[in-house]
């Protein structure tokens, strides 16, 4: 029986949307995909995932890497706006998790993620209701390696059948069934999601 509902962050409970937090700031269009291009684009910046470079560094090779000087102050307002200018909650998502809490289920996030925005967890809306969470970058691991989704279980005690994965991407989704999870590949259907989890007997019933 399914008792813990484990969810991605970005693109299932928050959207994320750096190009957003980019105009907000810049002079023009043209100023705002720079910046994307500097900051967001980089190769650099899958490894704030895994912990390896910190937001400040990934800044000043940003800020090395546009042509347009006046460009350059607009990095460091954009890594401190962090992530609350780069994330929002997706609508209706709290209404799925609440749901589940009165159903009885457990809630955990596994999440690839720099550690600024463990950090600042708290934009996460319910988050406080979740039983636990797991950073990519607190533990030097990114998803898929089943590593991550291991350390999830054994830190909190989960046996992996019990457990359902909601994931936007279908590779990460794919590791957890591996590994004796259930999967949901999340597209942004959220009645479709409902329906699925109403397939879910209630954990306490």
């Amino acid at each position: 029986m399914i008792r813990n509902i484990v969810f991605d962050m970005g693109m299932v409970l928050m959207d994320f949307h750096p190009l957003t937090a980019c105009r907000a700031i810049a002079p023009d269009d043209a100023g705002a995909q720079a910046l994307m291009n500097a900051l967001f684009k980089r190769p650099e910046w899958a490894q704030t995932d895994e912990g390896t470079i910190t937001l400040e560094a990934l800044g000043e090779l940003a800020m090395e890497s546009l042509t347009d000087r006046a460009l350059r102050p607009l990095i460091p307002a954009l890594l401190a706006g962090m992530p609350s200018n780069v994330l929002s909650p997706i609508p209706g998502m709290d209404a799925v998790v609440d749901a589940l809490l009165l159903r009885g289920f457990r809630l955990y996030l596994l999440s690839n993620a720099g550690q600024r925005f463990s950090q600042h967890r708290g934009v996460i809306p319910r988050i406080e209701k979740f039983s636990g969470v797991v950073f990519s970058a607190d533990e030097g691991l990114v998803k898929p390696d089943p590593a991550l989704y291991q350390r999830l279980t054994e830190r909190y005690g989960l046996l992996p059948e019990e457990c359902v994965f909601i994931d936007d991407l279908p590779r990460n989704v794919q590791t957890a069934v591996e590994l004796g999870w259930q999967g949901y590949p999340f597209d942004g259907d959220i009645p479709a999601l409902v329906a699925f989890l109403d397939t879910l007997p209630n954990p306490n019933a």
